[in-house]
């Protein structure tokens, strides 16, 4: 890229109005959204590794492991295909969750650790947490170019398991970001069989934007009996329009939400309030694991219409693991305050 092109494409993403961000994703190039999502965080990822090695030369199973246990094994634990000590992790007459992180993230951050606790406390289930972050800690069109990898390999695992005892209608993929587009992924492979995918805002550049790749590469509808996403940085790092069987855009999916508003005075940016939001779609599926924390969502064709009551007698359903599984879109208010209901 030249200076000016790259010049070009900060002085797009420092304007003020979100629609100047989307306006530095060209349709000449997938990696002008590449690039831009680098820059959104301060991060040029140095790949000279990768270059020099003529690409990625590690086996998948070195860069892709799985985390697992139960409530009998509140500690994860390393767990592979053909495992010899599978029964001291895995209770195969229980269902199977597995979670899977987005760009730049690992199995060991605090939301993982508190979203096992909390499946833990209210759900009897086996747990696999995904980490890819091997894979996940380069420039964002590798990271993104692997997601396929992954998926096959995620894939694999899941069957493995199915052959043990667990079937794929008891299992549920939950992924952010570009786990989500990974769960997308390994759903297909499955043959749209597995129980559920809880797609949590997921990733919209190089997969949505700046043009659609296609069903076969993202998440939708036909990976899982019953797909729900979760929508919170709509148009910028997250998906303009869901594909599940059931959509939930908390605060209308929009950028920033409630919980990452800043004061007047703060030195706070765009890419901030973005990426908040962005991180914001795990935060409400771990709280609405708590049957308590009730995110009722109503039945709506747009925002605008939810605001102005248009919708008021339409049904609703609740977001997250305990959804009516009714159908359909959904818009709900959040509050800034933990656990964030109203």
């Amino acid at each position: 890229m030249t200076s000016n092109f790259v010049l070009c494409l900060l002085v797009a993403f420092c304007g003020q109005s979100l629609a100047g961000l989307l306006n530095s994703f060209s349709a000449d190039s997938d990696y002008t959204a590449a690039f831009l999502m680098d820059s959104m965080f301060g991060l040029f990822t140095n790949d000279s590794k990768y270059i020099m090695n003529g690409g990625f030369t590690n086996p998948i199973e070195v860069d892709v492991t799985f985390l697992c246990g139960n409530r009998n094994v509140p500690t994860l634990v390393p767990t592979t295909i053909n495992d010899g000590g599978l029964g001291s992790k895995i209770d195969t007459s229980k269902p199977l969750v597995l979670i899977i992180h987005g760009w730049l993230d690992n199995s060991k951050r605090n939301w993982i650790k508190q979203m096992t606790v909390d499946y833990f406390q209210f759900v009897d289930t086996n747990l696999c947490v995904v980490d890819w972050s091997n894979l996940a800690i380069h420039g964002y069109a590798l990271s993104v170019n692997r997601t396929y990898a992954v998926g096959d390999y995620v894939a694999e695992f899941v069957s493995y398991l199915n052959g043990q005892g667990i079937p794929l209608s008891k299992v549920t993929l939950v992924g952010h970001s570009l786990g989500a587009q990974i769960s997308g992924q390994v759903g297909m492979r499955l043959g749209g069989q597995v129980g559920a995918i809880y797609g949590l805002d997921p990733a919209s550049p190089l997969f949505k934007m700046p043009f659609d790749v296609g069903t076969s590469k993202r998440l939708d509808k036909s990976d899982a009996q019953y797909v729900q996403m979760i929508i919170t940085s709509r148009c910028t790092l997250g998906v303009c329009v869901g594909d599940g069987h059931e959509n939930f855009y908390p605060t209308g999916g929009m950028v920033p939400q409630p919980n990452c508003v800043v004061p007047m005075f703060s030195n706070a940016e765009t890419p901030e309030l973005i990426s908040c939001s962005h991180a914001h779609a795990f935060t409400l599926y771990r709280m609405a694991l708590n049957p308590k924390n009730v995110f009722n969502g109503k039945k709506c064709f747009g925002y605008s219409a939810f605001l102005s009551m248009a919708c008021l007698f339409n049904p609703t359903s609740k977001m997250g693991l305990y959804s009516r599984r009714i159908g359909g879109n959904f818009y709900l208010m959040t509050s800034a305050i933990p656990p964030y209901t109203v």
